[in-house]
């Protein structure tokens, strides 16, 4: 027998055992409970003390931050070592990303900038910084030499690199000795090279030049190999953004279209070399055949052949120009073979003066880069929600005067644009001037934007107009039903059908191709009234075509070529002064206005604590779950899909 029977046997000398009281098992059941609750209260209690301590060390930790940057900026000098504050060259090192819009000051905005700088090693500089420290530098005589170096600087917009190069032209002028160096240049790089006195080129480098090109992909027959069926509405002959849907190849036309803007935006590039003096009597990029042809009689050398045609005007590494400006300016603490400079960063922060008496009456800068849409979790996106904060904060202003729109942007959401153009129109209705400034592009949506505006003046390299319509979509049915999917049901009315395994019906059709037209006319019809042209000769301005700012200037379309310098003044004038009777103040929506204070404290504080990559994610996290509380809606799009040169 086995040992469980024995336990049992009477014979055993075990007592077989009682059966358990009802009462017994209820009471183990509550004696149960209430060690459980027991256990959740004391849980609860210390996870709220914890909680409770940690938020006082975050706070103390906060404190000392704050005491500490508050005592920099106090200081000003007291982050800069003194040293480099007696540094005769002023450097540049613009590896990276230009920002063409302002960054914004506040603890979290610098926390997130320097989280991403560090986890993707990219540096990323503001233009305005840029051209505050090259302006400085004019009237600053301890500054005797400016150095920038253009190695490793991303596409830019050949607006931003003309800010750049004014102002080093400027430096040129006034004597001041100024110097660019690279191991090769691109096209942007260089045209903010041709401003400085002497180009140092790396003699196994180039100067990269390769003219502008404008291209798009065609998948028609992708879509067509896939089973997918593209439904396209448009209305514009040249609304070029439907062709890759439903062409292999671009229209003639629009092809036609897209090489006068390339040419013309080709010789804007070219006359903007005409600065250095030397390349006027040089073909800068000769026919593909001419430039291999003397390309082999350089042996593929072609530092060397750039250098013979005026490009550069000296062949020299990076390095051995330290090496010389280290003998001739003073060696670096921390490396005798590199000179002693100071940071144009730096510079800034160390040379700040007190801002003493300035105006009361203000002209705001507001930007909008990049594709428009109703919502947007980075505060620097060109969305409707982003615009009309911005704008909002700024309709309280008693002291605001104008408004200088800054736009780079092909277009998008029909919705948004009209939004942010209502909100303009409503300032504008309250006495405040509105000037609107392409820098590069003005396309489709944001020209419609651009309509709320008492002048738009843009760049000569800008491309404007795109004044059409479309929408857009994709059908899968033929794919499903090849795997033997298909769709049925009943309907109380045709618009309740969702065509997922079925094609969309002539009557939904027909309801998107009336709104795309009904949106167009009025996209006429707003221009027309802004602009005082006339609608019915539209084909003239409108049918998606895009415009060089100086054909939309002739058009009616801008009323001025010029800077965003050139429409701050303008917007100064409208308002009923000059420029010197404004504070121009730039405009910028805050990543932390997403957060509340006490959000805003613990990243602030737990990126000294926790992992950059996890800091980063959190809030990156944070951010989309704040902007997907935003309601979705279909969208007709003011867009084209011609995207502004980046040089």
């Amino acid at each position: 027998m086995n040992d469980q029977f024995n336990q049992f046997n009477p014979q055993s000398g075990l007592e077989p055992p009682k059966p358990k009281h009802p009462c017994a098992l209820v009471w183990r059941g509550l004696l149960f409970i209430g060690a459980a609750l027991t256990f959740i209260r004391n849980f609860i209690g210390n996870a709220v003390m914890l909680l409770f301590f940690l938020l006082v060390f975050i706070a103390y930790q906060a404190a000392n931050n704050f005491k500490d940057e508050a005592a920099a900026i106090i200081s000003g000098q007291e982050s800069v070592p003194p040293a480099v504050l007696e540094a005769k060259i002023l450097y540049l090192p613009l590896a990276g990303t230009i920002s063409e819009i302002p960054f914004n000051r506040s603890q979290f905005d610098n926390l997130y900038r320097e989280l991403n700088q560090s986890l993707s090693g990219q540096q990323t500089h503001e233009l305005l910084s840029i051209e505050a420290a090259l302006e400085q530098a004019l009237d600053d005589d301890s500054i005797e030499y400016v150095l920038l170096n253009l190695q490793n600087m991303q596409p830019l917009s050949f607006a931003a690199a003309q800010r750049i190069g004014a102002k080093l032209q400027a430096l040129t002028d006034a004597g001041k000795e100024t110097a660019v160096t690279a191991d090769s240049y691109s096209q942007g790089a260089y045209l903010i090279a041709v401003h400085a006195q002497h180009i140092y080129l790396d003699p196994l480098g180039s100067v990269d030049l390769k003219g502008i090109g404008l291209a798009s992909l065609y998948y028609s027959e992708l879509l067509d190999s896939l089973s997918l069926t593209p439904y396209v509405f448009k209305a514009g002959h040249f609304k070029s953004a439907v062709e890759p849907y439903t062409q292999s190849a671009m229209s003639p036309d629009v092809k036609a279209e897209y090489q006068q803007l390339a040419d013309g935006l080709w010789q804007e590039y070219l006359t903007a070399l005409s600065a250095r003096k030397s390349l006027s009597r040089t073909q800068v990029l000769p026919p593909a055949a001419d430039y291999v042809s003397a390309l082999k009689l350089y042996h593929g050398d072609t530092a060397m052949m750039q250098f013979e045609q005026n490009l550069a005007d000296e062949l020299v590494s990076t390095r051995d120009l330290f090496t010389v400006l280290a003998h001739e300016y003073g060696q670096s603490a921390d490396d005798p073979f590199v000179p002693l400079t100071i940071d144009y960063r730096d510079y800034l922060q160390s040379r700040s003066s007190p801002a003493g008496d300035r105006p009361q009456d203000k002209i705001a800068v507001v930007y909008g880069v990049g594709n428009i849409t109703e919502f947007s979790q980075d505060a620097n996106s060109f969305s409707a929600d982003n615009l009309n904060a911005i704008l909002s904060s700024l309709s309280t202003d008693a002291d605001l005067k104008a408004i200088v729109l800054y736009i780079n942007s092909p277009g998008g959401m029909a919705s948004a644009s009209e939004e942010i153009r209502r909100h303009l129109e409503q300032l504008r209705s309250t006495g405040i001037k509105v000037v609107v400034s392409i820098q590069g592009m003005g396309a489709s949506g944001a020209y419609w934007t651009s309509t709320a505006s008492d002048r738009i003046i843009a760049t000569p390299d800008s491309l404007v107009g795109s004044i059409g319509v479309f929408s857009v979509g994709l059908g899968a049915h033929q794919l499903l039903n090849n795997f033997g999917v298909y769709q049925d049901g009943v309907y109380t009315h045709d618009f309740a059908r969702q065509p997922i395994g079925e094609p969309l019906n002539e009557y939904s059709a027909e309801v998107y191709e009336l709104s795309v037209q009904h949106t167009y006319r009025n996209f006429i019809d707003l221009v027309a009234q802004a602009r005082h042209l006339s609608p019915d000769s539209y084909l003239s301005y409108a049918e998606g075509q895009v415009f060089l700012a100086s054909e939309a200037q002739s058009l009616g379309l801008v009323d001025d070529l010029g800077s965003l310098d050139d429409a701050i003044k303008a917007a100064a004038e409208l308002a009923g002064g000059e420029l010197s009777d404004f504070r121009v103040v730039q405009a910028a929506l805050p990543q932390d206005q997403r957060l509340s204070a006490l959000e805003s404290l613990f990243f602030s504080v737990s990126a000294k604590w926790l992992p950059q990559t996890l800091t980063k994610a959190l809030l990156d996290l944070k951010l989309a779950d704040t902007a997907s509380s935003a309601p979705l809606k279909e969208q007709i799009l003011l867009q084209d899909c011609l995207q502004a040169p980046k040089l």
